[in-house]
C-alpha cells in the first residue's frame, strides 16, 4: 500500500468527508454572481491570527487568501465566527497547496468531525499527488458566498454557502483555474465563549457513486472505507491511460471540417454565464451535456433530425422523433451523446468514441464516470505537456460544477473516455 493510501485510511473515521461534487448529477441551482463580486465592500478577509497560525503550522508564508461575501439579504456573521470560516478554508487551502493533510482540531468541537474533514482533504491531495502534473499550488484565492444563515433553536447556526475560486498550479502558473459554485454547508456551535465547527459536509464524486446498499446506518463510514481502494482505482485506471499515450487515432473525412475555434469561444463566454436561449438543467440532473452541445453547434455541427439516432434541440419537451420539436435525450443526457457519436452515420456529426485517451485536441470532449454509467462530459481547452512535449493531461471547460482551465484529471471520476470530432457530414 502506497504512502498516500495509507495517510487515508490511518485517518478512517465516522464523519462526511469534505470536497467538491464536479459532476452532473449534483443537485444545485445556478449562481448568477460573477467575478465582479470579489470587489463587493461587504468583503471580510482573514485576520493576522489565522495567518500567522497557518504559517506556523506550514513553516512559510500563506500561498493565498480568502474573503466571505453575503446575499444582500444575510448576514452578517460575527468576526469570531467570520474568522472560524475563513481559517477552516485557510487550512484547507495551505495544505492542498503542499499536498499535504490540514489539521482541524482546534476548528473543531467533534474531533472524530475533524478526522472526517482532513480525510475529505487527504483525498484530494492524494488525487494531486498521483497526476504527473505537478498540482501543488503556488497560489489560490477564494470567495465563501453565505446564501443562508439560520439560527437553530438550540443556538447553533447552519449556513448554507457556495465558494468561487481560483488556483495556480505549479505545472501552470500562469494560467488561473477557476470554480464556481462549490457547495458548502456548515454548522457552527458555541462552548465557553469559543465558535467551533461541528459539522461541514460537502458531497464529492465518490459519495455519488457509492452503491446506496453499502451505507447501512452510516453513510460516512462506507465512505471512508471506500477511500483507499478508490485512490487504488483511480490509479490503475490513470496509468492505463499512461501505457495509452502516443497511440493515435485517423479521424474520418468529412464533408465540413469541425470549427473546433468557435466551440472554444462559445465555452469561454458561457462556462458560468448561462445563454438565455436555451433551458438551464444545472438544478435536474445537471447542465454539462447541454452545455457541450451548445458548443458543438457553435462549431458547426448541425442539428440532426435524420437517421434512427437524432441530436436536437428546440424546447425543454423530451422528443426522440424526427420533427423541429423538443429536445432529444442525445442533446443533454451524456450517455445517449454518447450512443449518437458511436452509431450515427450519414448527415450530422462524425466522432470517433473512445478515442486513445491522450491523443486529444483543444475543442474534442471528455465523457467521465464509468463504462457503463457516462456521469459528465467537459470539452478540452488547452493541452497540458510534459518536458518532451507529450500531452499529460487537458485543461478543461465544464457546467456544473462551472469550471474553466481546470485539470480534467482532477474530477476525481474512476473513468474517463475521449471523444475526437471529426466534423460533419451532409
Amino acid at each position: 500500500m502506497n504512502k498516500r493510501v495509507t495517510m487515508v485510511k490511518r485517518m478512517a473515521a465516522v464523519g462526511l468527508c469534505v470536497l467538491t461534487l464536479t459532476g452532473c448529477t449534483q443537485e444545485e441551482n445556478r449562481e448568477s454572481e460573477t467575478a465582479a463580486q470579489a470587489l463587493s465592500e461587504s468583503a471580510v478577509t482573514a485576520d493576522q491570527t489565522e495567518a500567522e497560525t497557518v504559517s506556523a503550522q506550514t513553516g512559510t508564508e500563506r500561498l493565498g487568501s480568502g474573503q466571505i461575501l453575503y446575499e444582500t439579504d444575510q448576514g452578517p456573521l460575527d468576526g469570531d465566527q467570520e474568522n472560524l470560516l475563513l481559517s477552516y478554508m485557510d487550512r484547507y487551502y495551505e495544505a492542498l497547496a503542499r499536498l499535504e493533510v490540514p489539521d482541524f482540531d482546534s476548528l473543531f468541537s467533534d474531533s472524530v468531525q475533524a478526522r472526517a474533514s482532513e480525510s475529505g482533504a487527504a483525498l484530494q491531495a492524494g488525487i494531486r499527488e498521483m497526476q504527473e502534473a505537478d498540482y501543488s499550488l503556488v497560489s489560490y484565492r477564494y470567495e465563501l458566498v453565505c446564501r443562508d444563515i439560520t439560527e437553530e433553536e438550540d443556538g447553533t447556526v447552519s449556513i448554507f454557502a457556495t465558494e468561487n475560486s481560483v488556483q495556480n498550479f505549479a505545472q501552470n502558473p500562469e494560467t488561473d483555474a477557476e470554480r464556481y459554485g462549490s457547495y458548502h454547508r456548515f454548522v457552527l456551535e458555541e462552548d465557553d465563549g469559543q465558535w467551533y465547527i461541528s459539522q461541514h459536509r460537502l458531497v464529492d464524486t465518490l459519495y455519488m457513486i457509492l452503491p446506496r446498499d453499502s451505507w447501512e446506518d452510516d453513510v460516512s463510514e462506507a465512505y471512508i472505507e471506500a477511500v483507499p481502494e478508490y485512490l487504488n482505482l483511480m490509479e490503475e485506471q490513470l496509468q492505463e491511460r499512461i501505457e495509452e499515450r502516443g497511440e493515435n487515432v485517423e479521424l474520418p473525412d468529412t464533408d465540413h471540417p469541425y470549427d473546433s475555434e468557435g466551440a472554444l469561444a462559445y465555452a469561454e463566454v458561457y462556462v458560468h454565464e448561462r445563454n438565455a436561449e436555451w433551458d438551464d438543467y444545472t438544478g435536474r440532473g445537471g447542465n454539462c451535456q447541454n452545455y457541450v452541445s451548445q458548443c458543438l453547434l457553435a462549431g458547426g455541427i448541425p442539428m440532426d433530425l435524420s437517421g434512427e439516432q437524432v441530436w436536437k434541440w428546440y424546447s425543454d419537451v423530451v422528443s426522440n422523433d424526427r420533427s423541429a420539436s423538443g429536445r432529444s435525450s442525445s442533446w443533454t443526457g451524456v450517455d445517449s451523446f454518447v450512443a449518437y457519436a458511436e452509431q450515427n452515420s450519414g448527415y450530422g456529426l462524425s466522432a470517433v468514441t473512445d478515442a486513445p485517451y491522450y491523443s486529444g485536441q483543444p475543442g474534442d470532449l471528455i465523457q467521465m464516470g464509468t463504462e457503463d454509467n457516462w456521469r459528465h462530459t467537459v470539452m478540452i481547452g488547452s493541452l497540458v505537456e510534459n518536458e518532451e512535449g507529450e500531452t499529460i493531461d487537458y485543461l478543461v471547460y465544464s457546467n456544473t460544477g462551472d469550471l474553466k482551465n481546470y485539470p480534467a484529471s482532477l474530477y476525481g471520476y474512476p473513468e474517463y473516455m475521449l471523444t475526437r470530432i471529426a466534423g460533419w457530414n451532409d
